[in-house]
């Protein structure tokens, strides 16, 4: 009964975190404004966080600071050594490709495409790291608590979702052997880094609540 009750919110609260990745989805589905559907499933999700954060126990809440912070500082380490073992492997092989074709594209998503380059860039590198922390706060709810090496399970059903809209979208169908590379090889790094992160430090901080 204990495992069920703490189970439940936790998954609540990992879909939510997902927010920001499906509504890139939505937005490149239906080519509407990125930061119209931002707005609307970023309400959503923070209503559902606050409604389970507000009908949890004290252990509960515990457990879900434990997760969500820890989750943000494996998101921040993760999604930089994901950026930087691609950069690393285009550069070491003379890949032609640019493994951050993506980041103004989502900028001018987000402020849209007169904007200037600057702020288009700024704003894509924003939604960038807020994907990458965000799926690690999901994975640290959802499957923090196990192995490390499903944050490798993780980070390639990421890929999958990548794979299934980057090449179309970004019209890459020239170079998909490389950016297939490129994108798995990152994946390999941004999901061992953020299972052996959430692996440990969960242990640390929520102790003997860690399998909750």
């Amino acid at each position: 009964m204990n495992q069920q009750i703490h189970l439940k919110p936790q998954f609540v609260l990992g879909a939510a975190s997902m927010a920001s990745g499906a509504a890139l989805v939505v937005s490149v589905i239906t080519d509407a404004s990125l930061a119209t559907i931002l707005i609307y499933l970023g309400a959503f999700a923070g209503f559902l966080a606050v409604s389970k954060w507000l009908r949890s126990s004290h252990t509960e809440r515990k457990i879900i600071r434990a997760k969500a912070i820890t989750g943000m500082s494996a998101g921040v380490i993760a999604t930089g050594a994901y950026d930087l073992s691609r950069l690393l492997i285009v550069k070491s092989f003379n890949i032609p490709l640019n493994p951050f074709k993506a980041i103004p594209v989502f900028g001018q998503l987000i402020i849209g495409a007169n904007s200037s380059e600057s702020a288009v860039l700024i704003w894509g590198i924003l939604y960038h790291l807020l994907n990458g922390i965000l799926f690690a706060v999901a994975y640290c709810f959802l499957f923090g608590n196990r192995n490390w090496k499903w944050g490798i399970a993780w980070a390639m059903c990421l890929e999958i979702a990548m794979f299934s809209i980057y090449p179309s979208w970004l019209h890459l169908q020239a170079v998909m052997q490389e950016f297939t590379i490129v994108s798995i090889s990152g994946h390999l790094v941004y999901g061992s880094v953020l299972g052996l992160f959430c692996n440990r430090f969960l242990k640390i901080n929520i102790g003997g609540s860690y399998g909750n």
